[in-house]
């Protein structure tokens, strides 16, 4: 995208009938039909073992590229200018049924009907002028025979998919608690792409499961911003009755649970992005983790030195642990049936290593540590790597773990290092430095950096 000067802005909002003022239809890259077809008389049809065929021809179908604005930003001069890309025509579809029998169960034939389908619609929005979809591109799924009820003949439903998906571009995430912006990296390139204006400033994040969106915490605005990872735009926010300090999603992806100054845990539903659950917790919680099996999820209490745990669904408390001194940071794996736990009332901190299924302290990592920033476990849980505050006399402020040994494989110097991220594959480390307001990636091979990626102002926290 590219950002418009002032002048052309104003120039173009008095020019009305050249543009749509702003990208407000939804698009949609699918069109559905449903095809009615006569079976002559004297012969049938079982829609049971009904096969339906469909061929298509988009000769009449044209693109047409509409000029219009996106909001990027709270500010009035924060737009930039996109297009609308819109198919308009007939997509004429030659749809087959089969097989066909006579009235004696005989033949093996066909049925066929001509059905015209009437496109208009946006198929998506870019930033090019000349990004018309390819029509050889079309494709005609989820075919379904429909047998006939209440006077309605037979038919065939589907899909015609205009413009195929994109690929899922994969990107990192930095909530700028200095200039009130998320980075947008791409981590093909390892690039910025975008800075996303908000209008409170962002202290934590956390990117969906399956990659949609991305949830941003306000913690001084009880607030929370949602992005779409699509367009990179804000598309919710949610107030919230406290300040919202850390989220998790649970491991099927349904809801996120972000805890709350107060002593609440909210639950939200991230296909209608509300919030449909509010859990009751000790307003003295300092941490909590969810169990991976969905079950249930744990609050750390330092000032009374108890670990709780609660059921999920229902907000009860479970059974405590009081054998720690001051526990805080408690981290699970999205894999697993453990969570690591920082305890001890003077440094330097221990980590217990807490068997969930049992709900006691199996055992503890083999290192000791100067008080945890965070624990970043791999997607598949079989790494976490724990982040000390850095210091030049004590630069190796990163511990990689062995979650099956639960052993410490290696330390390396992270400078300035307050979040982290670690990808699908475990091949690199992204590196939160607000002091330098850039990201560095490493290379977990040797922990050497590769690339250095400049951002916005005080990149506070970090999500893939």
């Amino acid at each position: 995208m590219k950002k418009i000067e002032r002048s052309f802005k104003e120039k173009a909002v008095r020019q009305q009938e050249d543009c749509l003022c702003f990208c407000e239809e939804e698009a949609s890259r699918e069109a559905m039909f449903q095809a009615p077809i006569e079976v002559p008389e004297g012969f049938v049809v079982d829609p049971a073992e009904a096969v339906a065929n469909v061929t298509w021809n988009a000769d009449s179908l044209s693109c047409v590229s509409e000029r219009c604005f996106i909001q990027t930003g709270p500010g009035p001069d924060e737009v930039e200018i996109h297009f609308a890309f819109r198919l308009q025509g007939t997509v004429t579809l030659l749809v087959s049924v089969s097989p066909v029998r006579n009235q004696y169960g005989q033949g093996e034939g066909a049925v066929s009907v001509i059905h015209n389908v009437e496109i208009d619609q946006v198929v998506y929005y870019s930033d090019e002028p000349d990004d018309c979809p390819d029509f050889s591109d079309i494709t005609i799924e989820n075919l379904v025979v429909v047998p006939p009820f209440y006077g309605s003949p037979l038919s065939v439903t589907g899909t015609i998919v205009l413009v195929p998906a994109p690929e899922q571009r994969s990107y990192v995430f930095t909530a700028n608690t200095g200039d009130s912006t998320v980075s947008v990296i791409d981590a093909e390139v390892n690039t910025l792409v975008s800075n996303i204006s908000l209008t409170d400033v962002p202290t934590d994040l956390g990117v969906t499961l399956d990659k949609a969106y991305t949830y941003v915490l306000h913690r001084n605005a009880n607030l929370v911003s949602i992005i779409n990872n699509e367009t990179l735009t804000v598309s919710q926010t949610i107030p919230l009755a406290g300040a919202p300090r850390k989220i998790q999603f649970e491991t099927g992806g349904e809801f996120a649970y972000i805890l709350a100054g107060g002593g609440s845990i909210y639950e939200i539903n991230t296909s209608s992005q509300t919030i449909t659950n509010t859990i009751t917790v000790s307003p003295a919680a300092d941490d909590f983790a969810l169990d991976p099996n969905g079950q249930f999820f744990y609050t750390t209490n330092s000032g009374f030195w108890v670990v709780n745990k609660y059921d999920l669904n229902t907000g009860q408390l479970i059974a405590s642990l009081s054998n720690f001194e001051t526990p805080s940071l408690i981290a699970t794996p999205l894999i697993g049936d453990f969570a690591y736990l920082e305890n001890g009332e003077l440094g330097p901190k221990e980590i217990a290593v807490i068997d969930l299924t049992t709900f006691s302290e199996s055992s503890q990592i083999n290192r000791l540590f100067d008080g945890l920033i965070t624990i970043v476990f791999s997607a598949d849980g079989t790494r976490a790597f724990f982040l000390e505050p850095y210091y030049d006399s004590f630069p190796e402020n990163l511990t990689v773990v062995d979650t099956t040994l639960h052993t410490f494989i290696t330390t390396a110097s992270l400078p300035g290092a307050v979040d982290l991220a670690v990808t699908s594959d475990n091949q690199y480390i992204y590196a939160a430095q607000p002091g330098d307001n850039t990201v560095t990636v490493y290379r977990t091979s040797d922990y050497t950096a590769v690339a250095v990626i400049p951002v916005g102002a005080g990149p506070s926290a970090i999500s893939m």
